[in-house]
């Protein structure tokens, strides 16, 4: 029970071990990525730096990186926008109102006053002192007193007149003294010069109050509102902000500052927010891509030779756009690197890899709509057309669609923007030209990436299924029958693999190559037999049953000294798995050491499939030997061959690694069949007396 406790955690250490190698590699590859692509951005975005001061002479144009919000201009328009805003007052018509009762009021005590004879001048003077809400002194009462009542009325209706004049003109406090004054010139302006008339100016005077009062909420919104109206200062990218022989300014030295120019030994907040804006862009981006990896392209997560491959291809686009920018940004060769990872991992991953690079590519150079939208659509045209290619042709008529729908988009754009028609010729010829080049540059890098990286291409499994390859040629001259045995199984295979959605090209291949192995001894294998004699007959079962089983590692050997690719190279070694040779294992058995006879010495010693590929290659190689051995065998034998062989090689646990599943035995019975059906005709089975005849 310890022993057994003791193993179990050894196997989880050392899966744990394998799991965190592999976590490590790909934590390497992002990693690795996010750091390229954030130095390119910074090598290519970084801005001249300039050790420049107040009134120093420029001694060359300086022009503006980027859009930037010119702070000073904005505000110094902001604060014209609010000087411009009137004070806001607001009319109390109570006012009015209030003085002119206030004059009747004193008018009529002043007549009340006045009527009462039992009262001398003095008295009265005093009562107009004591009741009066007019402040007026002795004198000016005993004068008003002494008044002709005609005089008097003339006097409140001259008094009513000017202040509902001045009223009607509204007053506020500020105006209230020139109001003063307009009311003494007023009496003063009177034909009638006399004392009566310097008191209804002081009366008047006296009386007088602004009716218009200083609304400081509402004034206070409406400067906001006007602060809101004003629209920002933007110094557009590539205006000139210092010209050439010009004295610089305090102005033009903090525009410096705000855009990250100015040398001043000073860390920049508008660099230092440009590349945290940078790495956060990068990181979503890549975060995108591996997180759709993950969940939707296992076989490519699990392959960290692709992931690098696609981190690569994305820095190598990002470094051909800064330098292609020079020259026309129509030559940035996106759709290039687009038809590159759809050929060689998958056209999925390739349109999101577009679309992720092209936005990069986009705020790295600054380009416009068209120019993002023509490298949109071209890269995913160009990843869609190459797509499960086996001709190099495809990549040259794929690489002419894309010019094609490069020049569109941007004539498109040219008139739609009425552009210049003299650029917009000169952008559809780079646009044209962009295209062609990106299929050159797909062609002539292929068969590179293929070597380095290790990743085969339909256009490479065809390459190898050319009679004329070393190997095959080999195959059909020294072991002719286990040439003719793998094109069949070929045939069966690839049927297989198209019903269940398997790649049928590498399928075919690896079955070509699968037994290459037995160049080395070729007639120990009975379909090279040309004779009855059969040097197994001679040997041991032991003996026979390490020359079987060396084939596979024969085959490893020679299919990596060839540089046959890993892919296939695995459907060699994987093709048997560790089944038991069984004619050997039972002659073993039937002989006079049997006691000796152990499985595990007649068995395969590799791996078992671990594909799709490799277990289709396995079941039809066995599935074709077994018909092979039947003499003249009807359909109904074929399917019963067929199926048996599958549920010993289930039963056997030879397909429990390679993520088939019963349904798709299921199809590729059907598969095998069907090619067998029509190489092995139904024939009728005669009696056996009508045989003789």
């Amino acid at each position: 029970m310890v022993n057994t406790l003791d193993q179990f955690k050894k196997i989880r250490d050392n899966i744990n071990h394998v799991i965190n190698i592999d976590l490590t590699k790909k934590s390497l590859i992002f990693l690795g990525l996010f750091l390229a692509i954030l130095s390119i951005f910074l090598i290519s975005t970084a801005p001249q730096r300039y050790d420049i001061s107040v009134g120093d002479v420029a001694v060359e144009d300086i022009y503006a990186p980027s859009d930037l919000v010119d702070k000073t201009a904005t505000e110094i328009k902001i604060r014209t926008a609010e000087e411009a805003v009137q004070a806001v007052y607001n009319l109390d018509r109570t006012v009015q109102i209030d003085i002119q009762k206030k004059i009747d009021t004193f008018f009529a005590l002043l007549t009340e006053t006045r009527s009462k004879i039992d009262l001398d001048e003095s008295q009265k003077t005093q009562i107009m002192g004591q009741q009066s809400n007019i402040g007026l002194d002795q004198v000016d009462y005993n004068t008003l007193i002494k008044a002709e009542a005609e005089e008097l009325n003339k006097l409140k209706d001259k008094i009513l007149y000017i202040t509902n004049q001045l009223l009607n003109e509204n007053i506020e406090e500020a105006k209230l003294n020139d109001r003063r004054e307009a009311i003494k010139e007023f009496f003063n302006n009177l034909p009638d010069d006399s004392q009566l008339n310097k008191l209804g100016s002081d009366i008047a005077i006296i009386i007088l109050r602004p009716n218009m009062f200083y609304d400081e909420e509402a004034t206070r919104n409406q400067r906001e509102e006007a602060r809101k109206n004003v629209e920002q200062v933007i110094i557009k990218k590539d205006s000139k902000i210092i010209t050439k022989g010009q004295e610089v300014t305090a102005h033009q030295i903090s525009l410096l500052e705000a855009f990250g120019l100015l040398d001043n030994g000073k860390s920049n907040s508008r660099t230092f927010r440009l590349y945290v804006g940078y790495s956060l862009s990068i990181f979503a981006g890549i975060f995108i891509l591996a997180l759709y990896c993950y969940l939707f392209a296992k076989k490519q997560w699990e392959n960290n030779n692709e992931l690098f491959l696609i981190g690569l291809i994305i820095v190598l686009s990002l470094i051909a756009a800064v330098g292609a920018k020079s020259i026309s940004v129509y030559l940035i060769l996106l759709p290039a690197f687009s038809m590159v990872i759809s050929i060689m991992i998958q056209p999925k991953i390739a349109i999101l890899t577009n679309i992720i690079t092209a936005i990069f590519i986009s705020m790295i150079t600054g380009l416009n709509a068209t120019v993002l939208v023509a490298m949109l659509i071209a890269g995913i045209a160009g990843a869609l057309l190459v797509h499960k290619t086996h001709h190099r042709g495809t990549i040259v008529l794929a690489g002419l669609v894309v010019s094609v729908l490069s020049v569109m988009i941007i004539f498109s754009f040219s008139l739609v923007y009425n552009s210049d028609t003299r650029i917009m010729l000169t952008n559809a010829i780079f646009g044209f030209v962009g295209g062609i080049l990106s299929a050159v540059l797909t062609i002539g890098t292929l068969p590179f990436l293929e070597a380095t990286f290790d990743i085969i291409t339909p256009i490479k499994l065809l390459e190898l299924s050319n009679p004329n390859q070393p190997l095959l040629r080999r195959l059909l001259i020294e072991a002719p029958g286990t040439y003719y045995h793998s094109i069949l199984v070929g045939n069966l295979a690839e049927a297989a693999a198209e019903e269940i959605g398997a790649n049928s090209l590498l399928c075919r291949i690896g079955a070509y190559y699968h037994d290459i192995g037995k160049l080395k001894r070729p007639y120990f294998f009975k379909e090279n037999q040309i004779t009855k004699d059969n040097p197994h007959n001679k040997i041991t079962p032991n003996l026979s049953t390490l020359i079987i089983t060396s084939h596979v590692k024969d085959g490893i050997d020679l299919a990596t000294k060839n540089k046959l690719p890993s892919s296939v190279i695995n459907i060699i070694r994987e093709h048997h798995g560790n089944t038991l040779v069984a004619y050997f294992y039972h002659k073993a058995l039937n002989s006079e050491i049997a006691e000796a006879v152990t499985e595990d010495k007649f068995r395969y010693n590799f791996s078992r499939p671990q594909s799709k590929e490799a277990a289709i290659v396995m079941l039809a190689d066995s599935v074709e030997a077994y018909i092979r051995s039947l003499i003249e065998p009807t359909k109904h034998q074929v399917e019963q061959g067929v199926k048996k062989i599958i549920k010993e090689k289930l039963q056997d646990d030879q397909l429990d690694e390679s993520d088939l599943t019963l349904k798709d035995l299921d199809e590729v019975v059907k598969a095998f069949v069907k090619v067998l059906a029509g190489i092995f005709h139904d024939r009728i089975e005669y009696p056996e007396n009508l045989k003789d005849i």
